[in-house]
């Protein structure tokens, strides 16, 4: 199952996501939105956090990709990050 799993560090602590559920971001005027978007897509409210505190752990993104933190909606610099810890 670790296939299914992306880990992440949030405030310096490595988090582990599972895979289904995307990491978004967020800017403070589309953030409910975006909210409303991720419940209805997903069906599952996201963990969210100050979007500085999300950054990668080194050699676990497979596509190693760095993190897309513009808002989906407008492409401005992301401040909020929504994602699904696992076991939450």
């Amino acid at each position: 199952m670790a296939e299914n799993m992306q880990t992440l560090k949030i405030d310096g602590k490595e988090v582990e996501l599972l895979a289904e559920f995307p990491v978004r971001f967020a800017c403070m005027e589309h953030v409910e939105d975006e909210l409303d978007d991720y419940v209805n897509e997903f069906e599952a409210a996201p963990n969210t956090y100050r979007a500085e505190s999300v950054e990668t752990a080194a050699g676990t993104d497979a596509a190693g990709k760095e993190l897309d933190k513009r808002c989906r909606v407008c492409g401005k610099p992301g401040q909020i990050a929504l994602l699904r810890e696992k076991g939450m």
